[in-house]
């Protein structure tokens, strides 16, 4: 005969009579499942008493005569117990230790009972005090006991899918808590680092150590249909190295979100997703200062120059959220303008914000008109400009329009910023813009430049500009390029296999920005720390196995996506730098954001580039253009005109399997 185990059971409920039964009870009302908890428990209170009695004699029990009053007075009180301790609000499928823990409580409070109760009114009969400890044994035991059996009858057919939670910190014990009773999900595993051999569970769950050797033969064992990351504030490299170990498994991964995500109110740690590139790049991530936020932005009317791009939308979005007085969003793109005040206008809505007063303005930071207008009309407190032209291959065919939009687009904001009293002005920048190769970064240099040459006149505005890296999803990156290209099946087109650059998610910038404006002086020059730089041609393997394909490469089979490299395109750098100098930067009292010194250039001299830049603009004259705006780009006041460095003559070099750009001093 075969011993019972809640598999066995779980086989003989089969039966269509007991799925029946089954599935009745569990669409009966909730006021039904508690009397009918309460009737099973006033069952087993009478027959653990009687089954102490009988143990203890060693005999059935049959004339209860002597003893009904015991059991009248002992049944109703050990259920009002059990219904004090809040038993009874506890769901069947939500069963746990902690239950069990109540569970138990009540059984030594109705022992206690039961001791009284016989000292008080003794039965006439035989009454040892081992009576006592049987009846509690008993009791603890049978409503334990059943109520295992009613779970696991709930849970027949084991509903959800077995997986298993990565991490037993606050995150992952949050995640299990959540998923008790969850259709979606059946938690089977846990896993955690550096918990030695010893073995452990967690309601119930078994705990190992996610190093042991023999972890891939328990995931299989457990048929572990997936893995849930719960450690939101886990840094990038490591997470990439905890994705990729599972996913040769054959294994998907999921997670729970950021450490940001959850601190902003975004998304609760039980909202398990899908593992996104962002995940992987963006785990860095700090909370924002709340109090920074609100400092730039409650309260005060902002202008936000290219509202509608990637990293200006996300200004207005994380702005509209802390309240301002009044947003305008100015932007030459109608499609951009419309789609972000119809998110913005939603996002009011979701807020009651309806203090705060929208107005996007369809236009361009060229047209000196128009900010006259703008600035003498909405006396601005602050202004964030992000308008800029900013693909390097367009804008290396077409320097003319970057000196247009970037130099004097920025100049025209920036001066009447100043002229209007505006209290701070911040440029947004970009790490093109430290020794450039190209058009495009040297336009953002000379932007800074203008910046810096405002900042010394004294004007009354705090201008400041805050410079960093690749933000995930911009228009134009290269990572929804990689996923129009993984989505068709390839190849991949890289410039270079060594190329690197560095990587921030576009709500993390977008904060950052803001706090730096909270604690700007003028002149300040804002670097954000953007980690370590990423290697192209990893990002594109990573972007491969996260779609669910595999690398032609690594497995030669025909359909598989391919890596092609098709050469660096004009004025491409091999990597990406952050400040001109490696020894000027100093912390700030915001984590993540760095000032620099750097050199900047008198007003006067500054203007004259200017005009130079303009005419050649006006002409049409691209190669004098591009020249005359790398030659600004590298204007240092620590060296003579001798010894400036002539901008046409970078060339890139192999060092020790690297590629490093160097820059050449004209002898």
């Amino acid at each position: 005969m075969k011993g019972f185990s809640l598999e066995s059971l779980k086989g003989a409920l089969g039966s269509k009579s007991l799925t029946r039964m089954r599935d009745n009870l569990s669409g009966t009302g909730r006021g039904r499942k508690q009397a009918f908890s309460v009737a099973v428990d006033a069952l087993l209170v009478a027959g653990s008493l009687w089954g102490a009695y009988s143990l203890r004699s060693s005999e059935f029990m049959v004339n209860v005569s002597a003893t009904k009053h015991v059991f009248l007075v002992l049944v109703p009180a050990t259920v009002i117990v059990f219904a004090a301790l809040g038993v009874y609000r506890w769901v069947v499928r939500s069963s746990n230790t902690r239950l069990f823990r109540q569970m138990v409580k009540g059984g030594v409070v109705s022992a206690v009972a039961l001791a009284f109760v016989l000292l008080l009114f003794p039965p006439d009969r035989h009454n040892p005090r081992s009576l006592v400890i049987i009846y509690f044994m008993l009791l603890a035991i049978s409503t334990c006991g059943i109520r295992l059996v009613w779970r696991s009858l709930f849970d027949h057919n084991a509903h959800g899918q077995p997986v298993a939670i990565y991490g037993v910190g606050s995150a992952g014990k949050q995640l299990l808590s959540a998923f008790a009773g969850d259709v979606q999900y059946r938690v089977v595993l846990l896993m955690d680092d550096n918990i030695g051999q010893r073995a452990a569970t967690i309601s119930g769950i078994p705990l190992v150590d996610a190093g042991s050797d023999d972890l891939a033969t328990t995931l299989r064992r457990l048929d572990v249909s997936r893995v849930i990351l719960a450690m939101p504030s886990l840094g990038s490299l490591e997470y990439q190295k905890k994705v990729d170990r599972f996913t040769a498994l054959g294994i998907p991964v999921q997670t729970v979100p950021s450490i940001t995500e959850i601190c902003t109110g975004v998304a609760s740690i039980s909202q398990v997703r899908d593992i996104s590139l962002t995940d992987i790049l963006g785990r860095s991530e700090v909370p924002p200062d709340m109090n920074l936020l609100k400092k730039c932005v409650e309260g005060r009317r902002l202008l936000v120059t290219g509202g509608g791009g990637s990293i200006g939308s996300e200004l207005c979005r994380q702005i509209l959220v802390q309240r301002p007085e009044s947003l305008t969003i100015l932007d030459s793109g109608e499609e951009n303008l419309y789609e972000i005040e119809e998110e913005l206008r939603a996002l009011l809505k979701s807020l009651s914000a309806d203090c705060c007063a929208l107005n996007p303005v369809l236009g361009s930071v060229t047209d000196t008109a128009l900010l006259e207008r703008l600035f003498s009309q909405n006396k601005f407190d602050a202004v964030y400009h992000a308008a800029a032209y900013k693909h390097v291959p367009i804008v290396e065919r077409c320097p003319e329009q970057a000196v247009r939009v970037n130099v004097l687009g920025t100049l025209a904001v920036a001066t009447a910023a100043a002229k209007y009293g505006v209290s701070d002005f911040v440029l947004v920048s970009t790490d093109k813009a430290v020794r450039p190769r190209n058009a495009m970064g040297a336009s953002k240099r000379v932007a800074e430049l203008c910046i810096q040459a405002l900042a010394g006149r004294d004007s009354g505005t705090r201008m400041s500009m805050v410079r960093f890296g690749n933000v995930l999803g911009s228009s134009g990156s290269v990572v929804p390029k990689f996923q129009r290209q993984i989505l068709s099946g390839g190849p991949i087109t890289l410039t270079h296999r060594d190329i690197t650059r560095y990587f921030m998610t576009i709500p993390e910038a977008s904060q950052l920005v803001l706090q730096a404006s909270a604690i700007a002086k003028s002149g300040d020059v804002f670097v954000l720390d953007m980690g370590q730089p990423v290697r192209i041609e990893d990002l594109a393997k990573t972007m491969v196995r996260l779609y669910g394909r595999r690398l032609f490469e690594e497995t030669g089979v025909d359909g598989d996506v391919k890596i092609e490299v098709a050469g660096l395109r004009p004025g491409e750098k091999m990597f990406e730098e952050l400040f001109l100098s490696t020894t000027e930067r100093r912390p700030t009292s915001v984590r993540k954001v760095f000032t620099a010194s750097e050199p900047a250039m008198e007003w006067q001299r500054l203007c004259e580039e200017i005009d130079a830049l303009k005419r050649d603009a006006e002409l049409g004259e691209s190669e004098l253009v591009r020249n005359r705006l790398l030659k600004l780009a590298f204007y240092d006041t620590s060296a003579s005109e001798e010894q400036s460095v002539e901008p046409s003559r970078l060339y890139l070099v192999g060092e020790s399997g690297k590629k490093r750009a160097k820059r050449v001093v004209a002898s």
